[in-house]
């Protein structure tokens, strides 16, 4: 699908603009319940107020267009297939923690074994019903994106590297959540203050039924377990427990005074692909320090209170031995981890060598406007329970 011609900010980011022009490309003007315009009224009218360059606004006109036109497909394939809305979601495994702590090298290494299933990439954004694997290659969509990543990486190979992201490799369950527009991910990637707010003070529990609907649209007559992973379940792990009540959560974890210089490079890159110049260091370093001490606190309120089974992985035990890891999860989990599904993690591990931490961290807390006093106050409770410091 093609992007947004470039127009000014004020005429392309309307909600009426933006629907209209997701109508032209997929030809759908069904988004479903009413109920995800407050979130995309408010999202487009920070972004507005931004002031941005043509470029910027042509971004993010496609960015935001691309999870409109999701939602659309999502909807007609629902509406197509309304029997799939009884389709149990069954004891799903989800990874969460706090970014650079993990998550990404655990999904991917768990999404090898054929027990469970994941949504795939190119499905996050083109949802139907999961076709045969080996008709892929003949459908125009999966060829789209392929096409589409393909070229964002070559543009773009540090993001190759960070998130090992493949347009038929298992996605992360973000960006279906960005389709409901009520997301973490829209203000990590704007500095969008009162959509932030909303999105922090609200119920989410609507977010993650429309994630169930469409993961059952995606695994349609696929009875297996389904493995999901977003790093801020934390922060709404209230709600996903209330929608998926028989889930096991591993929580990954790390110091975050390691982590969040490291975060909040991610996020900028981010800002900076969507908001150039204006993009802020400090504004990435103070937001992401906040809703990730909040997470954290939230994530540990709502586990003394659950009945459910949370696994816990330290990020030194995973990077210092990820094959112990691998078992003991499945020791907790009551699976069998068979030989055929563990040499292919091992060939998975031995094709990604974790990078060298020689010559000191990369990235700094002072680079954000961040110090390591400052972050060590600021999560000194969740370093001391689990043991940083």
């Amino acid at each position: 699908m093609s992007g947004a011609a470039v127009m000014d900010g004020a005429e392309t980011l309307t909600p009426e603009a933006m629907l209209a022009a997701s109508t032209a490309r997929t030809g759908l003007a069904d988004f479903g319940d009413e109920g995800f315009r407050e979130g995309l009224d408010l999202l487009l009218a920070d972004i507005r107020a931004l002031d941005l360059d043509p470029a910027c606004v042509a971004a993010s006109a496609f960015r935001i267009g691309q999870s409109l036109d999701t939602r659309a497909l999502a909807v007609k394939g629902l509406k197509r297939h309304p029997e799939l809305l009884d389709q149990p979601v069954r004891a799903p495994v989800i990874i969460a923690g706090l970014v650079r702590s993990g998550t990404t090298a655990l999904h991917l290494l768990l999404s090898l074994d054929p027990q469970f299933q994941g949504p795939e990439h190119w499905l996050t954004v083109y949802p139907m019903p999961r076709p045969a694997r080996e008709d892929w290659d003949a459908i125009r969509e999966y060829r789209a994106e392929k096409a589409a990543l393909d070229a964002f990486l070559a543009a773009a190979p540090e993001a190759a590297a960070d998130h090992m992201m493949t347009a038929e490799g298992i996605e992360e369950s973000l960006f279906i959540l960005g389709a409901s527009f009520a997301s973490n991910m829209w203000p990590s990637m704007w500095d969008v203050p009162r959509y932030d707010a909303w999105y922090q003070g609200r119920d989410d529990s609507d977010s993650y039924r429309w994630l169930a609907d469409v993961l059952r649209l995606i695994g349609a007559g696929d009875r297996r377990r389904w493995l999901l992973k977003n790093p801020t379940d934390l922060f709404s792990l209230r709600e996903v427990l209330t929608v998926f009540p028989d889930a096991t959560v591993i929580q990954t974890h790390r110091d975050p005074v390691e982590a969040m210089p490291s975060v909040s490079n991610l996020i900028y890159a981010a800002r900076r692909a969507f908001c150039g110049a204006k993009a802020d260091p400090a504004a990435v370093g103070r937001r992401e320090t906040a809703i990730w001490a909040e997470a954290l606190e939230r994530a540990h309120a709502v586990r003394s209170a659950s009945a459910n089974r949370f696994i816990d992985v330290d990020f030194r035990d995973f990077t210092g031995d990820q094959m112990g890891t691998i078992r003991r999860i499945y020791d907790a989990l009551d699976l069998e981890l068979t030989a055929e599904t563990e040499g292919a993690m091992r060939a998975w591990l031995d094709a990604h060598p974790r990078r060298s931490g020689g010559g000191g961290p990369k990235h700094r807390p002072e680079d954000f406007g961040l110090t390591r006093a400052g972050l060590e106050e600021r999560f000194a409770v969740y370093r001391a329970r689990q043991g940083y410091g």
